[in-house]
Protein backbone atom coordinates (compact mmCIF):
# COMPACT_ATOMS: atom_id res chain seq x y z
CA UNK A 1 0.00 0.00 0.00
CA UNK A 2 1.57 3.44 -1.11
CA UNK A 3 0.76 6.79 0.29
CA UNK A 4 -0.74 8.63 -2.78
CA UNK A 5 -0.52 11.81 -1.03
CA UNK A 6 3.58 11.77 -0.79
CA UNK A 7 4.03 12.35 -4.30
CA UNK A 8 2.13 15.94 -4.03
CA UNK A 9 3.03 18.97 -3.46
CA UNK A 10 1.55 21.25 -0.63
CA UNK A 11 0.51 24.32 -2.78
CA UNK A 12 0.64 27.95 -1.32
CA UNK A 13 -3.15 28.05 -1.58
CA UNK A 14 -6.31 26.41 -2.77
CA UNK A 15 -5.54 22.74 -3.69
CA UNK A 16 -3.02 20.34 -5.15
CA UNK A 17 -4.45 17.34 -6.99
CA UNK A 18 -3.70 13.97 -9.08
CA UNK A 19 -6.15 12.52 -10.85
CA UNK A 20 -6.96 8.84 -9.36
CA UNK A 21 -8.08 6.59 -12.31
CA UNK A 22 -9.15 8.19 -16.28
CA UNK A 23 -11.42 5.28 -16.52
CA UNK A 24 -13.81 5.96 -13.74
CA UNK A 25 -16.81 7.63 -14.94
CA UNK A 26 -16.08 10.67 -12.12
CA UNK A 27 -13.02 12.47 -11.73
CA UNK A 28 -11.48 11.68 -8.30
CA UNK A 29 -8.35 13.01 -7.21
CA UNK A 30 -5.72 12.80 -3.89
CA UNK A 31 -5.26 16.01 -2.87
CA UNK A 32 -3.27 18.38 -0.33
CA UNK A 33 -4.48 21.70 1.00
CA UNK A 34 -2.37 24.52 1.56
CA UNK A 35 -1.82 23.30 5.02
CA UNK A 36 -0.34 19.61 3.66
CA UNK A 37 -4.06 18.15 4.84
CA UNK A 38 -4.99 14.86 3.09
CA UNK A 39 -7.86 14.78 0.98
CA UNK A 40 -10.20 12.79 -1.49
CA UNK A 41 -12.39 14.53 -4.04
CA UNK A 42 -15.49 13.36 -5.82
CA UNK A 43 -15.93 16.12 -9.11
CA UNK A 44 -20.01 15.55 -9.44
CA UNK A 45 -21.46 16.43 -12.30
CA UNK A 46 -24.86 19.24 -12.20
CA UNK A 47 -27.47 16.75 -12.08
CA UNK A 48 -25.64 15.51 -8.81
CA UNK A 49 -28.23 16.27 -6.30
CA UNK A 50 -26.05 16.58 -2.48
CA UNK A 51 -27.80 16.07 1.09
CA UNK A 52 -28.89 19.30 3.30
CA UNK A 53 -26.33 17.28 6.29
CA UNK A 54 -22.85 15.63 5.75
CA UNK A 55 -22.10 12.67 8.27
CA UNK A 56 -19.31 12.90 10.60
CA UNK A 57 -16.58 10.91 10.76
CA UNK A 58 -14.00 10.33 13.57
CA UNK A 59 -11.03 11.92 12.08
CA UNK A 60 -12.67 12.73 8.85
CA UNK A 61 -14.64 16.11 7.74
CA UNK A 62 -16.82 16.03 4.75
CA UNK A 63 -17.57 19.21 2.83
CA UNK A 64 -18.21 20.61 -0.30
CA UNK A 65 -15.30 23.13 -1.61
CA UNK A 66 -16.92 26.71 -2.16
CA UNK A 67 -18.84 27.27 -5.23
CA UNK A 68 -17.80 24.02 -6.89
CA UNK A 69 -19.61 20.46 -7.14
CA UNK A 70 -16.52 19.18 -5.50
CA UNK A 71 -17.28 16.94 -2.74
CA UNK A 72 -14.36 16.51 -0.68
CA UNK A 73 -13.01 14.30 2.53
CA UNK A 74 -10.90 15.76 4.32
CA UNK A 75 -8.39 13.75 6.65
CA UNK A 76 -7.49 15.44 10.21
CA UNK A 77 -4.31 13.50 10.81
CA UNK A 78 -2.37 12.30 8.17
CA UNK A 79 -1.09 9.28 10.60
CA UNK A 80 -4.37 7.62 9.80
CA UNK A 81 -3.69 7.48 5.99
CA UNK A 82 -4.13 3.95 5.80
CA UNK A 83 -7.56 3.98 6.79
CA UNK A 84 -8.42 7.01 5.20
CA UNK A 85 -6.83 5.20 1.71
CA UNK A 86 -9.29 2.35 2.23
CA UNK A 87 -11.95 3.94 2.42
CA UNK A 88 -11.74 6.57 -0.28
CA UNK A 89 -11.01 3.13 -2.44
CA UNK A 90 -14.17 1.91 -1.18
CA UNK A 91 -16.03 4.75 -2.45
CA UNK A 92 -14.24 4.21 -5.89
CA UNK A 93 -15.05 0.87 -6.58
CA UNK A 94 -18.31 0.85 -5.13
CA UNK A 95 -18.79 3.92 -8.20
CA UNK A 96 -17.25 2.68 -10.77
CA UNK A 97 -20.19 0.63 -12.44
CA UNK A 98 -22.23 3.37 -12.06
CA UNK A 99 -23.55 6.57 -14.03
CA UNK A 100 -21.99 9.63 -12.96
CA UNK A 101 -25.89 11.06 -12.03
CA UNK A 102 -26.47 7.99 -9.65
CA UNK A 103 -23.40 8.33 -7.72
CA UNK A 104 -24.56 10.37 -5.11
CA UNK A 105 -26.60 8.30 -2.61
CA UNK A 106 -24.16 5.28 -2.82
CA UNK A 107 -21.21 7.52 -2.16
CA UNK A 108 -23.15 8.78 1.32
CA UNK A 109 -23.87 5.47 2.04
CA UNK A 110 -20.60 4.23 2.03
CA UNK A 111 -19.65 7.14 4.04
CA UNK A 112 -22.44 5.95 6.50
CA UNK A 113 -21.17 2.10 6.29
CA UNK A 114 -17.42 3.80 7.65
CA UNK A 115 -19.26 5.95 10.06
CA UNK A 116 -20.63 2.97 12.01
CA UNK A 117 -17.24 0.34 11.46
CA UNK A 118 -15.02 3.41 12.93
CA UNK A 119 -17.29 3.57 16.24
CA UNK A 120 -16.54 0.21 16.82
CA UNK A 121 -12.95 -0.87 18.92
CA UNK A 122 -11.62 -3.16 15.80
CA UNK A 123 -8.70 -4.80 15.16
CA UNK A 124 -5.80 -3.76 13.12
CA UNK A 125 -5.76 -6.78 11.02
CA UNK A 126 -7.87 -9.99 12.29
CA UNK A 127 -6.29 -12.91 13.28
CA UNK A 128 -4.80 -15.68 11.49
CA UNK A 129 -7.61 -18.35 12.41
CA UNK A 130 -10.26 -15.79 11.16
CA UNK A 131 -8.34 -15.08 8.40
CA UNK A 132 -7.47 -18.43 7.03
CA UNK A 133 -12.06 -19.53 7.85
CA UNK A 134 -12.76 -16.19 5.65
CA UNK A 135 -10.29 -17.67 2.64
CA UNK A 136 -12.01 -20.85 2.83
CA UNK A 137 -15.44 -19.53 2.42
CA UNK A 138 -14.23 -16.85 -0.30
CA UNK A 139 -12.71 -20.01 -2.16
CA UNK A 140 -16.02 -21.72 -1.76
CA UNK A 141 -18.06 -18.90 -2.92
CA UNK A 142 -15.70 -17.96 -5.70
CA UNK A 143 -14.79 -20.71 -7.05
CA UNK A 144 -17.79 -23.18 -6.47
CA UNK A 145 -21.14 -20.95 -5.99
CA UNK A 146 -20.22 -18.33 -8.30
CA UNK A 147 -19.63 -20.61 -11.14
CA UNK A 148 -23.03 -22.17 -11.64
CA UNK A 149 -24.80 -19.46 -10.37
CA UNK A 150 -23.16 -16.19 -10.53
CA UNK A 151 -20.95 -14.30 -8.11
CA UNK A 152 -24.22 -11.67 -7.24
CA UNK A 153 -26.22 -14.59 -6.47
CA UNK A 154 -23.37 -15.95 -4.14
CA UNK A 155 -23.15 -13.51 -2.01
CA UNK A 156 -26.88 -14.46 -1.71
CA UNK A 157 -26.28 -17.87 -0.34
CA UNK A 158 -23.45 -16.68 2.02
CA UNK A 159 -25.92 -16.92 5.05
CA UNK A 160 -22.49 -17.04 8.51
CA UNK A 161 -22.06 -13.42 8.68
CA UNK A 162 -25.77 -12.79 9.32
CA UNK A 163 -25.50 -15.17 12.13
CA UNK A 164 -26.89 -18.67 10.53
CA UNK A 165 -24.87 -21.75 11.94
CA UNK A 166 -23.63 -22.93 8.59
CA UNK A 167 -21.73 -20.79 6.39
CA UNK A 168 -23.84 -21.02 3.16
CA UNK A 169 -27.77 -21.77 2.69
CA UNK A 170 -28.60 -22.61 -1.10
CA UNK A 171 -32.38 -23.37 -1.23
CA UNK A 172 -32.92 -26.71 0.61
CA UNK A 173 -29.16 -26.85 1.22
CA UNK A 174 -26.45 -26.22 3.95
CA UNK A 175 -22.98 -25.72 3.31
CA UNK A 176 -20.59 -25.33 6.38
CA UNK A 177 -17.35 -24.22 5.54
CA UNK A 178 -14.13 -25.18 7.07
CA UNK A 179 -10.05 -24.35 6.48
CA UNK A 180 -7.20 -26.04 7.98
CA UNK A 181 -3.37 -26.37 7.16
CA UNK A 182 -1.83 -29.56 6.19
CA UNK A 183 -0.22 -31.76 8.84
CA UNK A 184 -0.39 -35.14 9.42
CA UNK A 185 -3.13 -35.53 12.11
CA UNK A 186 -5.65 -33.82 9.83
CA UNK A 187 -8.60 -31.90 12.03
CA UNK A 188 -10.80 -29.10 11.50
CA UNK A 189 -12.20 -27.50 14.44
CA UNK A 190 -16.35 -27.30 14.87
CA UNK A 191 -16.96 -24.84 17.01
CA UNK A 192 -20.68 -24.96 17.65
CA UNK A 193 -22.59 -28.25 17.45
CA UNK A 194 -25.51 -26.03 15.42
CA UNK A 195 -22.33 -26.09 12.53
CA UNK A 196 -22.95 -30.05 12.14
CA UNK A 197 -26.78 -30.07 12.87
CA UNK A 198 -28.50 -28.04 10.00
CA UNK A 199 -32.30 -27.21 9.58
CA UNK A 200 -32.46 -27.61 6.37
CA UNK A 201 -32.85 -31.07 4.14
CA UNK A 202 -29.03 -31.48 3.38
CA UNK A 203 -26.05 -30.81 4.93
CA UNK A 204 -21.95 -30.75 3.69
CA UNK A 205 -18.91 -29.97 4.94
CA UNK A 206 -16.63 -28.62 2.29
CA UNK A 207 -12.93 -28.60 3.69
CA UNK A 208 -9.76 -26.21 2.28
CA UNK A 209 -6.75 -27.66 3.01
CA UNK A 210 -3.92 -24.78 3.03
CA UNK A 211 -0.08 -24.50 2.88
CA UNK A 212 1.78 -21.95 3.65
CA UNK A 213 4.11 -20.31 1.00
CA UNK A 214 5.53 -17.15 0.16
CA UNK A 215 3.70 -13.70 -1.11
CA UNK A 216 3.23 -13.84 -4.84
CA UNK A 217 4.19 -17.76 -5.26
CA UNK A 218 2.34 -19.52 -8.47
CA UNK A 219 -1.15 -20.25 -7.64
CA UNK A 220 -0.92 -18.65 -4.03
CA UNK A 221 -4.27 -17.35 -2.71
CA UNK A 222 -4.73 -14.51 -0.32
CA UNK A 223 -7.34 -12.84 1.26
CA UNK A 224 -6.89 -9.33 -0.55
CA UNK A 225 -6.13 -11.54 -3.56
CA UNK A 226 -9.79 -13.31 -3.54
CA UNK A 227 -11.75 -10.01 -2.62
CA UNK A 228 -10.00 -8.21 -5.33
CA UNK A 229 -11.33 -10.99 -7.97
CA UNK A 230 -14.75 -10.93 -6.15
CA UNK A 231 -14.93 -7.15 -5.95
CA UNK A 232 -13.82 -7.00 -10.38
CA UNK A 233 -16.29 -9.59 -11.15
CA UNK A 234 -19.28 -7.40 -9.57
CA UNK A 235 -17.66 -4.35 -11.46
CA UNK A 236 -18.07 -5.97 -14.55
CA UNK A 237 -21.32 -7.24 -14.17
CA UNK A 238 -22.51 -4.06 -12.84
CA UNK A 239 -24.23 -5.90 -9.67
CA UNK A 240 -23.82 -2.37 -7.67
CA UNK A 241 -26.29 -3.48 -4.97
CA UNK A 242 -24.55 -6.85 -4.65
CA UNK A 243 -20.84 -5.21 -3.94
CA UNK A 244 -22.52 -2.91 -1.66
CA UNK A 245 -23.41 -5.85 0.34
CA UNK A 246 -20.26 -7.63 0.06
CA UNK A 247 -18.28 -4.29 1.11
CA UNK A 248 -20.76 -4.33 3.49
CA UNK A 249 -20.23 -8.20 4.88
CA UNK A 250 -16.00 -7.46 5.22
CA UNK A 251 -16.39 -3.84 7.48
CA UNK A 252 -19.00 -6.18 10.07
CA UNK A 253 -15.75 -8.94 10.15
CA UNK A 254 -13.81 -6.22 10.58
CA UNK A 255 -11.94 -6.68 7.49
CA UNK A 256 -10.30 -3.08 6.08
CA UNK A 257 -7.25 -3.83 3.46
CA UNK A 258 -3.80 -4.04 5.27
CA UNK A 259 -0.44 -4.81 3.45
CA UNK A 260 -0.40 -7.18 6.55
CA UNK A 261 -2.82 -9.37 5.09
CA UNK A 262 -0.66 -10.06 2.19
CA UNK A 263 1.82 -12.33 4.37
CA UNK A 264 -0.31 -14.58 5.32
CA UNK A 265 -0.40 -16.33 1.48
CA UNK A 266 -1.12 -19.93 1.11
CA UNK A 267 -1.71 -22.62 -1.50
CA UNK A 268 -4.81 -24.75 -2.23
CA UNK A 269 -3.35 -28.34 -1.30
CA UNK A 270 -6.57 -30.07 -2.12
CA UNK A 271 -10.21 -29.42 -1.45
CA UNK A 272 -12.80 -31.92 0.31
CA UNK A 273 -16.74 -32.23 -0.07
CA UNK A 274 -18.18 -34.36 2.64
CA UNK A 275 -22.18 -35.25 3.09
CA UNK A 276 -23.25 -35.00 6.80
CA UNK A 277 -25.64 -37.72 7.14
CA UNK A 278 -27.15 -39.28 10.35
CA UNK A 279 -23.76 -41.01 10.57
CA UNK A 280 -21.37 -38.99 10.06
CA UNK A 281 -19.17 -38.39 13.13
CA UNK A 282 -20.68 -35.31 15.11
CA UNK A 283 -22.31 -33.83 18.71
CA UNK A 284 -26.31 -33.76 18.52
CA UNK A 285 -28.21 -31.38 20.07
CA UNK A 286 -30.14 -33.87 20.94
CA UNK A 287 -27.48 -35.91 23.09
CA UNK A 288 -25.64 -32.80 24.92
CA UNK A 289 -26.69 -32.73 28.58
CA UNK A 290 -28.48 -30.41 29.50
CA UNK A 291 -26.57 -27.51 31.40
CA UNK A 292 -23.83 -27.84 28.65
CA UNK A 293 -23.36 -24.72 26.65
CA UNK A 294 -20.68 -23.47 23.95
CA UNK A 295 -19.77 -26.82 22.73
CA UNK A 296 -16.51 -26.96 20.61
CA UNK A 297 -14.74 -30.21 19.52
CA UNK A 298 -11.85 -31.28 16.52
CA UNK A 299 -13.40 -33.49 14.45
CA UNK A 300 -11.00 -35.73 12.83
CA UNK A 301 -11.17 -36.03 9.04
CA UNK A 302 -9.68 -39.57 9.01
CA UNK A 303 -12.97 -40.39 10.68
CA UNK A 304 -14.92 -38.80 7.88
CA UNK A 305 -13.51 -40.86 4.68
CA UNK A 306 -16.72 -42.77 4.27
CA UNK A 307 -18.37 -39.74 3.71
CA UNK A 308 -16.62 -38.33 1.09
CA UNK A 309 -18.16 -37.02 -2.36
CA UNK A 310 -16.38 -36.90 -5.70
CA UNK A 311 -18.70 -33.85 -6.76
CA UNK A 312 -19.51 -30.43 -5.14
CA UNK A 313 -23.62 -30.54 -5.23
CA UNK A 314 -23.83 -27.52 -6.80
CA UNK A 315 -22.13 -29.16 -9.92
CA UNK A 316 -25.61 -31.32 -10.07
CA UNK A 317 -28.41 -30.57 -12.92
Amino acid sequence: MNNPWESITTPKVDLSARRIDHKHPLNLYWAKDRLGRYLFVCQLTNECKLPKTFPSLTGIDVTVIADTQQLALNLKSPSDWQLFFALSNDIISATRPLTPSAVVPVIFRRIERWREFLKQDKQKILSERIIKGLIGELVYLQQHIATKYGVAQAIDFWTGPEGSPQDFNIQNTAIEVKCQIGTSTPKVRISSAEQLCAQLEELYLFVVTLGKTEPGSEGAVSLPLLIEKIQSELEKTGETSQLEKFKDILLDIGYVYNDCYLTYSYIIASKSFYQVTEEFPRLLLHNIPSGVDKVTYDLALNSCQPFLIDEPWVTKQ
